[in-house]
């Protein structure tokens, strides 16, 4: 048996209704209210037929984090405040640094419905320290060909922001995320520092972890504060989410779609938007 990190806890993340869109929720939850600096994951996955796609999410501002979606299946696009519109498909990224404020929107693009399909995504809502919670908001949209893929057999493994193995993803970002998908039998070791903390979810299929341990479709992995590798051998073939960062140590207050240090910054944040400090969009 090999060093390997320890685990703090598993759980399967719940599902919810956002609106009209049913989706899993893998944290916050009771108990779990953060895994700093990642604040908050929805997996959405659903099928449509062609032009039977109502999926559409209005205009809502953001301040003070990054949220993120990572596409596994289908396409997505995008409009914000800031004048940027963007569709982003299969393997793509939408990495969004909300920053001091901005308004965007998402909804299935006009040649998703017209041709339907599956749906199969994550969005990652990343905190930002104090420092940089009022810097000027930008939108990323990353490609399949800007993430750095690293390869081995059976493994395709995106890194999508931070650095691992000498190389650095695309977004402007020092936290670690990466995209995985596993064939069936085949295996990949995960390293990282110990100050960093450090969670995997589970899109679909079923694997090994640490050689003892055997997680499934929905499962979000939290990891100790300690050495050792975090390895994964698939039991069929799967789709991850790969989490570490290192943990914000400081006040956490969000409101609906605002992360801030404290009430009165919330406060600033609902009077700016109505104010139309954020940008318009229609």
């Amino acid at each position: 048996m090999g060093n390997f990190r320890k685990i703090q806890s598993i759980h399967s993340a719940p599902e919810m209704m956002m609106g009209s869109i049913k989706l899993r929720q893998a944290f916050p939850l009771r108990g779990i209210e953060q895994i700093s600096p990642f604040i908050l994951l929805h997996h959405f996955d659903f099928t449509c037929g062609p032009g039977e796609n109502n999926f559409r999410v209005p205009a809502h501002p953001h301040r003070g984090f990054c949220p993120v979606t990572y596409m596994y299946e289908g396409s997505i696009e995008h409009e914000d405040s800031l004048g940027n519109k963007k569709v982003i498909g299969n393997n793509e990224v939408q990495w969004i640094n909300a920053g001091r404020g901005m308004i965007h929107s998402e909804k299935a693009d006009k040649e998703f419905i017209e041709k339907g399909g599956r749906s199969q995504g994550i969005q990652l809502w990343i905190n930002l320290p104090k420092v940089k919670k009022m810097n000027p908001s930008f939108y990323q949209p990353i490609t399949k060909n800007e993430i750095v893929l690293i390869e081995k057999e059976g493994v395709e493994f995106r890194l999508v922001s931070g650095s691992y193995l000498d190389k650095k993803g695309p977004a402007n970002s020092d936290v670690l995320t990466a995209m995985l998908r596993m064939r069936t039998g085949s295996d990949y070791t995960f390293t990282a520092p110990k100050t960093n903390n450090v969670c995997f979810y589970v899109l679909e299929g079923e694997l090994t972890l640490n050689d003892t341990n055997s997680i499934k479709q929905h499962d979000t992995v939290v990891f100790e504060n300690t050495d050792g590798d975090m390895m994964l051998k698939a039991k069929q073939d799967s789709k991850l989410l790969i989490m570490s960062g290192e943990q914000i140590n400081e006040p956490l207050v969000s409101h609906g779609p605002f992360v801030m240090n404290s009430e009165t910054e919330i406060l600033e944040a609902m009077r700016d938007y109505q104010q139309g400090k954020m940008g318009f969009l229609p």
